[in-house]
């Protein structure tokens, strides 16, 4: 009995200064954690908004949870970026993706969390698969029942071979990002 009193003694106290030396390192990396998270972000923005000249960070509207970034060049909007999600095969897929409000085109699209299946659905990462959507629009595209749709569903997005599922994660993040980008348009660019 007295035995096991000790060890339960000498575990709460190990237990105890383990929780405290996480809480310190949570605590001291804090602030450069969310300096990286803040870089990634604005690195997506960079990559998916034709060039601008203002700091889409700062220049930015929230409308209903979703924050808009506005890249303008000489004062004019070139391009609005925003974020994306979409159902993978090991979970949400989130992307930032850009459009121009001249035609509702897609400027580009870049990935910025996903839990794919590493050498299949991670492929979603490559350019030659991100680039097929440049340009895309609703007007543009071939949809299956409203939607942008993968080639195997109909549509005229090339899935990639053993990550179909993965594939439809990233056309329906597509998708709703553009449905959403045309329901906000005028509140996103009125007043810019």
């Amino acid at each position: 009995m007295r035995e096991s009193l000790r060890l339960v003694i000498v575990l709460t106290l190990v237990c105890l200064i383990a929780a405290l030396a996480l809480a310190g390192v949570d605590r001291l990396t804090k602030e450069p954690r969310l300096e990286q998270k803040r870089l990634a972000h604005l690195k997506a923005i960079k990559s998916v908004l034709p060039p601008f000249d203002n700091d889409p960070l700062k220049d930015k509207k929230e409308i209903e949870g979703i924050t808009f970034y506005l890249g303008k060049k000489e004062g004019e909007i070139t391009g609005v970026a925003f974020s994306s999600k979409g159902e993978g095969y090991s979970g949400f897929i989130t992307i930032m993706m850009g459009v121009n409000p001249e035609d509702d085109s897609i400027t580009g699209i870049e990935i910025l969390e996903h839990m794919e299946t590493p050498g299949l659905g991670a492929n979603i990462e490559k350019e030659e698969f991100k680039n097929q959507f440049k340009e895309k629009s609703l007007a543009n595209s071939k949809l299956v029942d409203g939607r942008l749709a993968v080639k195997k569903d109909k549509g005229d997005i090339d899935a990639l071979t053993g990550a179909t599922i993965s594939s439809r994660g990233i056309v329906e993040a597509v998708d709703k990002g553009l449905k959403v980008f045309l329901k906000y348009k005028e509140q996103i660019l009125i007043g810019q």
